[in-house]
Parts: structure tokens; C-alpha cells; sequence
């Protein structure tokens, strides 16, 4: 794949705000270096890390070395000059003066190629408090006169209606919408993106996703692991559902419940996300469970131990470390569906899926089947592997005519060598280069997503109720569960598909007999637990 800008005719500056914090260590760096490896990053560009502490290009490259994944025997070469285009600079992020320095530092850099359009990007990796600020004083003072400017932000985008709004206003009177990036690299996940070419390019599924056919869908974060520390200042301000609900997960369910966009372009694509969360009924109380992780009094390991527990979370902390929500869509494709909501800490596995149940079968006459009621499921998995299967029943092995349940892989793994892609990160920050807005979120679609869930956040931080609890290891509250239940969704005892690390290996070899011999070409696939990677809800602390 060629570099942006092969033609080598335009300037580039990206400007990360930030350039302390873990966020721009262990995400931004590492996606850079390696799409500068792999030439992927237009040739006259240059990084600018600006942050309130003094840091220079020497100490911050020892910071990010642990987090580079380095192959030295190839790449020393490439990566002192990588770190050839990087400059710090120190300033105050509420100090014009500051920013206009940074601009003449640009300039300079600007200055030194003549083509005639020069690019600017700046990541704000930063924490909520200094955004205002920030984006005033690079609207002033830091635009580009001759390329365009674009500027990304991740999450969180305020605590609720009441405080987002302000910074909407703010933010759009600054920048034009198409200059926005709101960043949910989640949305880019090659799973996601394969489910809207299933449905849409698929009969089969474009013409059974809707209450005809659809009994429930539920949408779950799960992970394995408690809070932790570099975690828990933010965690604790901000709870399992501003973390994953707001943004992740309900983003997802839009992407699930819209109607096909009228033409292939970022914006159809997201007017029609607007338009599907536009139909999703606000959260009430009596929709929701919320809990907390405590001791199961089973645990020798010190860190796995109650919520409230850890040393580093106030003792009187009400804050849900699990949640489920059960949702409604108002319109004529959806309207009864429910569509649930489960993230939560410290359980059983790690885990994050969508799974689609299908109604009920009517009885076949045909064949026996003791399973009891038998439900259909698409199911869309990012972690711990990318993969899309469906479980379906077949008749067993044998002379009796009756039936086990078995999978569908449609798989969405690469072939062979040379097909792989960019991870969903680096593909995030591709889409920022050129300009594709599609999978980022606009500005008026965060407005409804608060609309939906303010009601409930702000009664829970107003009367305070207690969360129940549930023990670390569990799957969560049995209420939780109940409530799904109640919803329409069915649990399986039977579903062995992937259910932990442990089955893992077993179910590798048992999809591998499913699909067929072809499997042979398979590269095997590496548990994304065993890997230095995050939670995919996790957020990183900001500088």
C-alpha cells in the first residue's frame, strides 16, 4: 500500500497534546512508529509532542521503548530515523502565547518544503478539564493558512447532557464538523465493519435482521480483570457505564439497528447512525442493574480482591464495576427487540461480542431434539479473537434423527501471507490523515447517546443508591441476568464456543474438523490475553 500523499506534494504536521501521558505512550507512539515502518505515513511529515512538563525527544523515547514492540534485527536503522521527525516542546495549555509559538515552530518546519498546501492535525490526548482551552487556542491561533486542520478527541466527551452541551457549542463554533474527530477506534474493528457487509451485502441476513425474525440482541464488554490503579482515578469518576456505554457499545448498537445509507459516503453513513439512535427509547431505573465486585473469599492473589477493597478506590465508592441495561428501539424494523447492555470487571472471562438470537424454531417432527427451545444466534466477536459464526443445529452422528448444535464460521481472519491489515488503531488514525470520518463519531450523535443515558445517571449520582454486588470470578448478578431473561434473551448452558482462555485450544481444533480441510492454510490464531494489549473499554489516563 503506498504512503499518503505519494506524489510528495503536500506538508504534514501532527501535534500531540499530551505527549506525557499513557495514552500517547502506549497507544499513539507505537501506532506511529509502526506505520512509519511499514511507510504508510506521508513523506514531509513532522510530530510535534507539546505538554506542560519539560521533556525531551531523548527521555520520551526510553519512556515509549517497553510499549515499541522492536524487531532488532531489522528495524534500528529505520527507527533512529523515525525519531528524527519527532520534536517536544513545553508550554501551558491555557497560555496563547504558547500556541503561538507552536504555530512559528510549524511554520518553520512549514517553511522548509515548497509545496503549496501544508496539513495540520493535532491529537488532543488530554484530560477533559483543559479541552475547552486547548481547542480555542488551536482554533486562533494554530489553523493552518494554506492545507486543512483537523483535530481528534477521545473519550469522554462530558459526564452527561448537561455538560456535553456546553462543549458541543464550544467545539463546533471553533471547528467545522468535518474538522471534528471523535475517536472511537472500536468503530474501525474489521468484525464491526464485516457485519455491515453482511447485512447489506448478503439476502440472507439483510432480510432476516429485524422483529420478524429477531428475538433479542445483547452486546457485551466483558473482562476478567479488576480495576487497576493507572485506572482508577478515572474509573472511579466515571463508572462501568460512562466507560463502555456511552460511547463503545451503544455505538455499536446503532450501527446494528440503522437502515442501509442511502450512498457509500462517511456522512450518509453517519446520518444514519444519528437517525438510529435518534429511535432508541431513553433508559429508565426499572431497565437497569448495576453492581459492584467484592471478595469471593476464594482468591489468594492480593490484587483480586472486593472493589472496595483495593487501596487505591475510596472505601465509600458507589461507583458500578458491572451493569446491564436493556434497551428499546422505536421504529418499525426494531420495535419490540430488546437490545441489552452487559460490561463489567473482575468476571468469569474477557470477552466482547454481539450476539443476535434469533427467534425460536417451531417444533420439527422430523427429528428429536433435547435442547429444549432452540434459538438461532449471529454472533460478532472483537476479543479475544476476531471472528463471525453462527450457531446452527445439524442432525447428529449416528441413526437416530436427532439433533446437536454446532457452528457456522464465517470467518474474517486473513489468508495467507500479505493480507493483513492495519489494526483497528492505526486505522483510526489513517482514516484522520485522509480525511474519512466515517467509523469517528459527529458531534450531534453524542448528544443523543447522553440523551439516552443521562436520566439514569443522574439518579444514580443523586440518590446514591447502593450497587449490589457479586464475587470477583463470577459471571455478575444473578438479578442481571434475571432482567435479560425477563427481556426475551435466552442463555445457553451448551454454548462451548470460546466460553474462556482454557477452551480456547479445543476450539481452535474443534473449527478447524466444522469448516474443512481448507483450514489448513489457516494462521493460527494468538489469544489476544496472551499479548501486551488492553482492555478494549479500557481508557488511558491522559496527560
Amino acid at each position: 500500500m503506498p504512503p499518503i500523499d505519494a506524489s510528495n506534494e503536500e506538508t504534514y504536521s501532527l501535534v500531540i497534546l499530551g505527549a506525557s501521558g499513557l495514552l500517547a505512550r502506549q497507544k499513539l507512539f507505537p501506532t506511529l512508529w509502526t506505520l512509519f515502518r511499514d511507510n504508510r505515513l506521508p513523506q514531509n511529515l513532522r510530530i510535534f509532542n507539546f505538554c506542560r512538563t519539560l521533556l525531551q525527544t531523548k527521555s520520551l523515547r526510553i519512556q515509549v521503548l517497553p510499549y515499541m514492540s522492536l524487531d532488532r534485527t531489522k528495524d534500528p536503522d529505520k527507527y533512529n530515523r523515525f525519531w528524527k521527525i519527532v520534536d517536544c516542546i513545553q508550554g501551558e495549555y491555557d497560555k496563547v502565547e504558547h500556541f503561538m509559538s507552536l504555530a512559528e515552530t510549524i511554520l518553520e518546519h512549514e517553511a522548509q518544503y515548497p509545496q503549496s498546501q501544508a496539513n495540520r492535525i493535532f491529537y488532543l490526548a488530554l484530560p477533559p478539564v483543559v479541552l475547552d482551552a486547548v481547542a480555542q487556542n488551536i482554533s486562533r491561533k494554530c489553523g493552518s493558512p494554506t492545507g486543512w486542520t483537523r483535530i481528534v478527541l477521545e473519550k469522554p466527551f462530558g459526564r452527561d447532557d448537561l455538560t456535553y452541551r456546553p462543549f458541543q457549542n464550544m467545539l463546533c463554533s471553533c471547528f467545522k464538523e468535518s474538522q471534528i474527530f471523535l475517536m472511537d477506534h472500536l468503530l474501525s474493528k474489521r468484525v464491526l465493519q464485516n457485519f455491515l457487509a453482511l447485512r447489506y451485502g448478503n439476502y440472507l441476513w439483510g432480510a432476516t435482521l429485524n422483529n420478524q425474525h429477531v428475538a433479542a440482541v445483547m452486546i457485551s464488554v466483558k473482562c476478567e480483570h479488576p480495576v487497576k490503579a493507572s485506572q482508577a482515578e478515572y474509573f472511579n469518576q466515571m463508572g462501568i457505564i460512562r466507560d463502555l456505554m456511552t460511547n463503545h457499545m451503544i455505538q455499536i448498537l446503532a450501527m446494528i439497528i440503522m437502515d442501509q445509507p442511502y450512498a457509500n459516503t462517511a456522512e450518509d453513513l453517519r446520518s444514519e447512525r444519528l437517525k438510529a439512535l435518534q429511535q432508541v427509547l431513553t433508559l429508565t431505573m426499572s431497565d437497569l442493574v448495576f453492581a459492584q465486585y467484592r471478595n469471593n473469599g476464594r482468591e489468594g492473589d492480593p490484587a483480586k480482591c472486593g472493589y472496595l477493597e483495593h487501596n487505591y478506590i475510596p472505601k465509600d465508592s458507589i461507583q458500578p464495576t458491572f451493569a446491564l441495561a436493556v434497551l428499546n428501539v422505536n421504529s418499525r424494523r426494531w420495535r419490540g427487540v430488546p437490545f441489552i447492555l452487559r460490561a463489567g470487571k473482575a468476571l468469569n472471562d474477557s470477552k466482547s461480542e454481539v450476539r443476535i438470537q434469533y427467534k425460536p424454531v417451531p417444533t420439527c417432527d422430523a427429528f428429536y431434539s433435547a435442547s429444549g427451545e432452540a434459538r438461532n444466534e449471529l454472533v460478532l466477536r472483537w476479543h479475544p479473537t476476531e471472528e463471525v459464526f453462527m450457531r446452527v443445529r445439524l442432525k447428529r452422528q449416528g441413526e437416530d434423527k436427532s439433533l446437536r448444535e454446532t457452528e457456522l464460521n464465517l470467518r474474517v481472519d486473513d489468508r495467507g501471507p500479505g493480507s493483513r491489515g492495519l489494526d483497528h488503531y492505526s486505522q483510526s488514525l489513517m482514516d484522520v490523515f485522509n480525511g474519512d470520518q466515517a467509523y469517528f463519531m459527529r458531534t450531534d450523535e453524542q448528544c443523543e447517546i447522553w440523551r439516552i443515558f443521562s436520566p439514569i445517571l443522574n439518579t444514580i449520582e443523586t440518590d446514591r443508591p447502593r450497587p449490589i454486588y457479586y464475587d470477583f470470578g463470577s459471571r455478575g448478578p444473578a438479578q442481571a441476568y434475571q432482567l435479560a431473561a425477563n427481556a426475551g434473551f435466552a442463555f445457553f448452558a451448551s454454548d462451548e464456543w470460546h466460553e474462556s482462555e482454557e477452551t480456547l485450544e479445543y476450539t481452535l481444533k474443534k473449527s478447524r474438523i466444522l469448516i474443512g480441510p481448507h483450514t489448513a492454510l489457516k494462521p493460527e490464531r494468538q489469544n489476544k490475553a496472551d499479548k501486551i494489549s488492553t482492555f478494549s473499554g479500557k481508557s488511558l489516563p491522559k496527560g
